[in-house]
């Protein structure tokens, strides 16, 4: 007797701790851990709502069946697009599929690329932001695979009989939004190219073929000199034609801030010190003060401004220029201008 009681309180145990189960299994909310990288529901071309559900836990994708079962009439799924859905925290059945009845959503990185960056400047910015490997972009933007895909697809980077080392110059800056779903440097990439087509190539393309001053590669690797050289556009096409003079008379160019591409350092760690210490050294290529004629490749990416100021440069006497401390610049038509204007303005 004794034990067909206790036989029948442990049924009653058993059918309450099935209760409990099911409640929490089926009935219980579906929770989604953020942190989680799979916390993201990826829907497929072609997927349907049962196929995609697949990455839930077997007891949860029973549970939304039966729900959707018993909510026909109320429950839409005719609007599920092929995208990634972000989830985060609890839901109930019906907040996750309001969800994914929802327009999916997108992630997106906001990434500025500057004015006057070098392909050294963006591959250190984004590596120093987490968002690639360092060494990565320039990789990329150098792969002669990678230059020849694109080749294909832009006039501009077609028309000229140089062999292209580096897409630099044609990575347009500006600010991007990434989807972070992507691979992001060849997202990167092909905004910044599109973006030079758009913006650069369809506007100005006829006046670049029939500048005659210099050649379309030419006109581009001077422009990112300018850029390098002077920030107020004011004074940009007065700078450009300071350099067609210099060039004219088989000078030297002069600009400083040329070497450092040659060593492949970033803008923001090539100081002034930095370039003092590798000032003399004319095995660089791109270093200016040792090498007449123009650098080997562009070293930037230019603002519109400063490609203008080289397709109309200002025509002046002035041979020579410097900034003071303020940023003022000062222009001379001599040697012995330039010095006093040294003496002047610099000490």
């Amino acid at each position: 007797m004794k034990t067909k009681k206790t036989l029948k309180i442990w049924k009653w145990i058993l059918l309450i701790l099935i209760i409990i189960f099911v409640r929490k299994v089926f009935c219980g909310p579906i929770k989604i851990d953020s942190t989680n990288p799979n916390s993201n529901i990826v829907i497929k071309r072609w997927d349907n709502f049962y196929s995609f559900i697949n990455g839930l836990p077997k007891t949860k994708q029973f549970a939304l069946k039966i729900y959707i079962h018993f909510n026909k009439s109320s429950i839409d799924l005719s609007k599920i697009q092929e995208w990634t859905y972000v989830f985060s925290g609890k839901y109930s059945k019906a907040e996750f599929l309001d969800v994914i009845a929802q327009w999916p959503k997108q992630i997106y990185k906001r990434y500025t690329v500057l004015e006057g960056w070098s392909i050294y400047d963006i591959d250190f910015d984004l590596s120093k932001k987490w968002l690639i490997d360092t060494g990565e972009y320039i990789t990329f933007v150098t792969n002669p695979n990678i230059i020849s895909k694109y080749t294909q697809r832009y006039e501009f980077l077609s028309y000229t009989n140089k062999k292209l080392n580096s897409l630099e110059w044609f990575l347009y800056p500006d600010t991007y939004h990434l989807d972070v779903e992507w691979n992001l440097i060849d997202q990167l990439v092909y905004l910044q190219l599109d973006n030079f087509n758009k913006k650069v190539w369809s506007v100005y393309s006829g006046q670049i073929k029939s500048f005659l001053k210099l050649g379309w590669y030419d006109t581009i690797i001077l422009s990112t000199v300018v850029e390098k050289e002077e920030k107020t556009k004011s004074n940009k096409a007065v700078i450009a034609g300071i350099f067609f003079n210099r060039l004219s008379k088989w000078m030297r160019l002069d600009a400083d801030i040329t070497l450092c591409y040659g060593l492949k350092e970033p803008y923001e760690t090539c100081t002034p010190a930095f370039i003092n210490k590798a000032i003399y050294d004319k095995s660089n290529l791109y270093n200016t003060r040792q090498n007449h004629g123009l650098p080997p490749q562009p070293i930037a990416s230019p603002s519109v401004e400063s490609i203008v100021a080289v397709l109309n440069p200002k025509k002046t006497d002035y041979f020579f220029y410097l900034h003071d401390p303020k940023g003022n610049i000062h222009y001379g038509k001599t040697v012995t201008e330039h010095n006093d204007n040294k003496n002047k303005y610099l000490k």
